[in-house]
């Protein structure tokens, strides 16, 4: 099992992805093959952002039950 697969099976789910210098925080929306997408929640009367991380860059994923 790659670490994509295993990302690829909590797609809707919330989740922390921390990388050298800083951590994303929202709901998984995509997982491809050099990269995951993130919607992080919006911050005060401001619209939802994706932000895609390189896959090589994450250090760890934190899945929230």
């Amino acid at each position: 099992m790659t670490f994509q697969v295993l990302l690829a099976s909590f797609i809707g789910s919330t989740v922390e992805i921390f990388v050298p210098g800083s951590m994303f925080e929202g709901t998984l929306t995509a997982v491809q093959t050099g990269a995951v997408e993130v919607q992080e929640s919006p911050v005060i009367y401001s619209k939802p952002v994706l932000v895609t991380i390189p896959t090589p860059s994450i250090e760890y994923v934190r899945v929230l039950v």
